[in-house]
């Protein structure tokens, strides 16, 4: 009975997307253009690991390679690539990588980026929710911080699912952002007139004007937990779903004054089998 559920949901996703019915409501359109436009606009601050330290950079390399090791081919893909950080980990591992946004400067940045590491990556503008590659083509996929801001993230882990090989490597990163927007608005008009001229303060006030009239039409804003992608991935029938120890880190590499304790992190690695 799982397995026919399974197949059942699978076949209305590909038929939702890759089937007769290609166009979107004005209501999602118009959210996605949003976004797009918010992560265009961020791609001049949004910086890579290496702002962070050579040491994070390390880490994710190791992370990632030990992860994707046993893959049985070398072909990847990296939704939501942004500055393209994942693409160049795997790209370096030996893998024959493409990496996708929506947004194009975010794309433009890591064309940039793999330029400078002299590393031969395909980057295209695409949809995490639309994917425009044939099925069974990818050994491994890869996502970081973006299940949070999509419209539909279930459609999105079809999507994934159905481009990739049975047995390809599924990685995705994400975590409980804290995304309260009206909730904590006294906090962000207290810190925006504290730094009024500072760029984190400009970041602040242009996240919260984008995203507070989108926060409803996403339904993990406010951040998604391992529990809570691992139902996603069961959905989409995906197994073999673990979590990596994240304590590897010391420090947590998108907070660094805090230690990673023993209690759910403010991130998670999860990863699964196609």
């Amino acid at each position: 009975m799982w397995l026919l559920l399974c197949l059942t949901l699978t076949e209305a996703a590909h038929l939702t997307v890759f089937g007769r019915v290609l166009t979107e409501n004005p209501v999602m359109k118009k959210t996605k253009i949003s976004i797009k436009n918010y992560w265009n606009w961020r791609s001049r601050s949004f910086g890579c690991d290496i702002d962070k330290s050579a040491e994070v950079v390390n880490r994710w390399g190791i992370i990632l390679n030990d992860i994707v090791s046993g893959a049985s081919g070398k072909r990847a893909l990296d939704i939501g690539t942004g500055t393209g950080q994942f693409a160049l980990y795997l790209a370096g591992s030996g893998f024959v990588v493409t990496g996708i946004d929506l947004a194009e400067n975010m794309i433009s940045h890591a064309k940039q980026n793999a330029g400078r590491h002299k590393l031969d990556i395909d980057f295209q503008i695409g949809d995490a929710e639309r994917l425009e590659f044939e099925d069974n083509t990818f050994d491994v996929l890869v996502s970081r911080n973006l299940l949070w801001t999509l419209p539909n993230p279930q459609k999105a882990i079809f999507e994934w699912r159905r481009v990739m090989k049975p047995g390809a490597i599924l990685v995705v990163c994400d975590g409980l952002w804290m995304n309260y927007t009206w909730k904590r608005i006294h906090y962000f008009v207290a810190d925006s007139f504290k730094t009024i001229f500072g760029n984190r303060s400009m970041i602040s006030a242009r996240f919260f004007l984008c995203y507070s009239s989108l926060c409803k039409s996403l339904p993990f804003y406010e951040g998604i937990s391992f529990d809570e992608v691992s139902m996603l991935l069961q959905a989409a029938c995906f197994k073999d779903i673990n979590s990596y120890d994240t304590s590897c880190f010391g420090v947590n590499p998108y907070l660094s004054s805090k230690k990673i304790k023993n209690r759910e992190p403010l991130f998670f690695i999860a990863y699964a089998k196609r």
